[in-house]
């Protein structure tokens, strides 16, 4: 993205900013874009952990048939666990 990109994406959004607020916005808008590149990439129907199964978030619609009335599968793909709970790695 460049800072007219940011210029014409403001103007859709009805921002009417000056050309100094859009300099001094553009490297947290450039972070922000960052920050969604990687949710796009963990939100893929992939593993989270190598060596689990796949969770998509269709198993999380209330309104599907098919899901489970017993939540004993789904923890059951949660991974490494710890007693009762679901170990959740540090990835920051």
């Amino acid at each position: 993205m460049n800072v007219q990109d940011l210029q014409e994406t403001a103007a859709l959004a009805h921002l009417d900013l000056t050309e100094t607020e859009l300099q001094s916005a553009f490297p947290a808008f450039e972070e922000m874009l960052g920050f969604f590149a990687v949710m796009q990439v963990a939100d893929q129907d992939l593993p989270a952990f190598s060596g689990s199964k796949p969770v998509t978030s269709v198993q999380f619609r209330l309104d599907q048939p098919e899901r489970p009335q017993d939540p004993a599968p789904l923890l059951d793909r949660a991974g490494e666990r710890d007693g009762q709970f679901i170990v959740i790695p540090n990835v920051l």
